[in-house]
């Protein structure tokens, strides 16, 4: 759902994202949030609207306001404006993104005791925040806490300097919420145990998020990022059956991705996509040098496009200037040397198929493309790692029996 349609320039000029957090304070109406939207946002959608909704309110009937919800159904704000009838009565509602999710149930039910809480038990400081806090204040803490968690500072109010997100948490939002809980007559257990869970996830510095971030970091120094999404998948399936709080979870394990199947079964899954290629107009000397900085024996050349051309190997190079050593080689460019139309795999070739073609065409390497571009390579250094991963798999599966 998310759509930008902005245009890139070079002149700068401020266009507002249709997935956005908004520009400012709500300071009158509601209708502010509407108008604003209209007026940014050109129409993407459209439909054959029927009804005059003027005429049918002065007939005492409720309008669908069907060309109004289908042009907000293209807007996605952080906090969004929505018009809806329920049981024949007409509506205004606040549709927002404010609860994580999870990763496990008792996860989602500690969010949601803490946000209710906090409505609940709002002091009267926080009532007319718009003239208590800038609107770029609470913009920036948003960006922080999304990108930060809870390594974030916010500016707050009734704070003078930054303050910690542990600190703020512990000290004045969750006593806040316990409040509103005991307002809303919530069972005294039922308030410790879920604000505990925040009160503990703050303490360990242990969220969903971090638990994500923390594991995939740990497990691509080692494998592809497709092997770490799987484990770190994997890894978030097992604990969430488990049904504890994500600040009990144990560091996730590479073992949990599962057999070679899950892991090795398709090219995709094995490739390497961080790539450095050269274009066709690249000296022969440059490109010597970046393989040998980086330790490459293969790089892909392709055009402005992304589109695959060709490919030099050290191969192709030892023979190049063996050959040439005693002509002037310096002006010579990759298109000069370069293997045309190298042999090429889609990202879902099985990968048995594509070490059966390595072999049968005595290659050290497969470039993967997808609608002639350049997506990946595969070379004997990746199968070696395979290979290596299956006999420690082996060797843990033998000691264990």
């Amino acid at each position: 759902q998310s759509i930008d349609i902005r245009k890139s320039s070079k002149v700068l000029r401020d266009r507002i994202p249709r997935v956005f957090f908004g520009t400012g304070w709500v300071r009158h109406s509601i209708l502010e949030l509407f108008q604003e939207d209209i007026a940014r946002h050109e129409i993407i959608f459209s439909s054959d609207v029927q009804e005059d909704a003027l005429r049918m309110l002065e007939e005492g009937k409720i309008p669908k306001l069907n060309a109004l919800l289908l042009h907000n159904g293209s807007i996605y704000k952080w906090n969004r404006p929505v018009y809806g009838i329920t049981g024949g009565k007409p509506h205004l509602r606040i549709e927002n993104r404010l609860i994580p999710s999870g990763p496990t149930v008792v996860d989602e039910m500690a969010n949601t005791a803490f946000w209710l809480g906090l409505m609940k038990g709002m002091p009267d400081d926080f009532r007319g925040l718009e003239s208590k806090m800038d609107f770029d204040d609470a913009k920036t803490n948003f960006i922080k806490a999304a990108r930060m968690g809870l390594g974030a500072q916010f500016r707050w109010i009734n704070h003078d300097k930054l303050i910690p997100s542990d600190e703020l948490i512990t000290k004045e939002l969750i006593p806040i919420a316990r409040e509103g809980l005991k307002k809303a007559k919530i069972d005294k257990t039922d308030i410790s145990k879920y604000l505990g869970i925040i009160q503990e996830r703050v303490e360990t510095q242990r969220t969903g998020s971090q638990w994500v971030v923390d594991s995939f970091s740990r497990f691509k120094k080692d494998v592809t990022i497709d092997e770490a999404l799987v484990a770190t998948t994997a890894g978030i399936y097992y604990r969430q059956k488990e049904g504890k709080p994500v600040h009990t979870w144990s560091r996730g394990q590479l073992k949990e991705g599962g057999s070679w199947v899950n892991r090795y079964k398709r090219i995709r899954q094995i490739m390497s996509t961080d790539l450095f290629t050269v274009r066709e107009d690249d000296l022969i000397n440059l490109v010597t040098n970046i393989m040998d900085w980086r330790n490459f024996h293969h790089i892909p050349v392709e055009n402005s496009k992304g589109e695959l051309k060709g490919l030099i190997s050290s191969d192709l190079l030892i023979h190049h200037y063996g050959s040439n050593f005693d002509k002037e080689i310096s002006k010579l460019t990759v298109k000069d040397i370069m293997i045309k139309n190298p042999t090429t795999v889609r990202p879902d070739t099985l990968t048995v198929n594509a070490l059966r073609m390595m072999r049968k065409n005595d290659l050290k390497y497969l470039l993967v493309t997808e609608e002639r571009k350049l997506v990946g390579i595969v070379t004997e250094y990746d199968f070696v790692r395979i290979c290596q991963g299956l006999f420690e798999e082996l060797e843990s599966s033998s000691d264990n029996t």
